[in-house]
């Protein structure tokens, strides 16, 4: 198969680093991940990056971020990871369902860097303020989890749960589901 580009989110850039040799053929280009917050703005900065390149194939590693990704799609040449969000695709639908509906609220690897970003710039909760209790009223843990690509940041965790009042856990979920999801994406475009 030619190159593929892959537009993919920012949050995935280590993992997709060492999956590489896996998808020769896969160009990735990574979109902040902060954009999830302004799905406007990310869409726009799809349909430049689409304008500007003009491939044939396209892979959107992504979750249902926008409406207008699922749309793309519908072209010959162009197909999506099949889950709803980024935690989902490393998760799996089964796994991602079962600890959300248990409370869960997940942290992956990119995010956890930038947590203050996340809940300070992004969701308004400057000094940690009220968000404790808007987690607690749909969560009551937190799961990082473990790509095993980059080491567990163990300290950054700690500071979460002292900052953010909930209780840490990791959980080791490697790169098999976000690896089937790419194949499984690949695969469509080729059959496409």
């Amino acid at each position: 198969m030619t190159d593929v580009l892959a537009v993919t989110c920012g949050i995935f850039r280590e993992e997709l680093r060492a999956l590489g040799p896996k998808f020769p053929g896969l160009r990735p280009v990574f979109l902040d991940s902060m954009l999830h917050m302004r799905p406007g703005e990310l869409q726009d900065r799809i349909d430049e990056l689409l304008e500007v390149r003009r491939p044939e194939r396209t892979l959107f590693i992504y979750g249902d971020c926008t409406p207008r990704i699922i749309e793309l799609c519908r072209r010959p040449g162009f197909a999506k990871t099949r889950c709803i969000n980024c935690c989902e695709i490393i998760l799996g639908r089964e796994d991602y369902r079962r600890l959300r509906k248990a409370g869960a609220f997940f942290f992956l690897p990119e995010w956890t860097r930038r947590w203050r970003d996340v809940f300070e710039r992004e969701l308004g909760f400057a000094g940690g303020r009220g968000v404790e209790e808007m987690l607690r009223e749909v969560h009551d843990r937190f799961i990082y989890l473990d790509t095993g690509v980059v080491p567990v940041p163990r300290d950054t965790l700690d500071e979460i749960t002292r900052e953010l009042g909930l209780p840490m856990s990791v959980l080791e979920t490697g790169l098999s589901c976000l690896e089937e999801s790419i194949a499984d994406a690949l695969e469509e475009i080729r059959a496409g």
